[in-house]
């Protein structure tokens, strides 16, 4: 592993947890309440082994690991030419975010900080929304995509049908809470 890895792991686990916020954790009926459980239980299984097989697959490559790297640093390089500083954004949000958790915020400045959350949360995402529209970040993503997957098969032969089951469970998950919505 290299030293970017925990920050770039980090990184790419706030943004994730970041745009599951945006999505309501209880917009399920109580008849599909069951249904959303079971799918949320064996998605959270299926990412916990996807994860361990591509770690397992970037450790027995190197030049794997230092494309992705690279492509990272190409998605942040382009959230910057929008204006945006992701890592130091990310970080204010982790710190606004153990503040409102914390509690020991007086609500005026609580909301303050939600404001100003939302607020960099939009902009961040937004940047990032225009760096994965950019076609040399599509097209290395296409790439980096396709070595993976090869290097998580050569792991382990199901890789490719894990992935289009967590693919498809998340998309019914989304679909459920879509017509919740409704």
């Amino acid at each position: 592993m290299t030293m970017f890895d925990k920050p770039v792991q980090r990184l790419v686990l706030v943004m994730i947890l970041l745009l599951a916020a945006g999505l309501p954790s209880s917009g399920l009926a109580q008849e599909g309440a069951g249904d959303a459980q079971a799918i949320r239980a064996e998605l959270r299984d299926l990412q916990q082994s996807l994860t361990q097989l591509r770690e397992q697959a970037m450790a027995e490559n190197p030049a794997l690991e230092r494309r992705q790297q690279a492509f990272q640093d190409q998605v942040l390089s382009r959230m910057r030419d929008e204006g945006v500083e992701p890592r130091k954004s990310i970080r204010r949000l982790q710190d606004i975010s153990r503040q409102l958790q914390a509690g020991e915020v007086a609500e005026s400045e609580r909301r303050g900080l939600m404001t100003e959350y939302q607020e960099m949360r939009s902009e961040v995402m937004a940047a990032r929304r225009v760096a994965m529209q950019d076609q040399k970040i599509i097209d290395a993503e296409a790439s980096l995509r396709s070595e993976m997957l090869a290097a998580m098969r050569e792991q382990d032969a199901d890789a490719p049908a894990m992935i289009e089951r967590f693919e498809n469970l998340r998309r019914e998950l989304a679909e459920s809470r879509g017509r919740q919505a409704q």
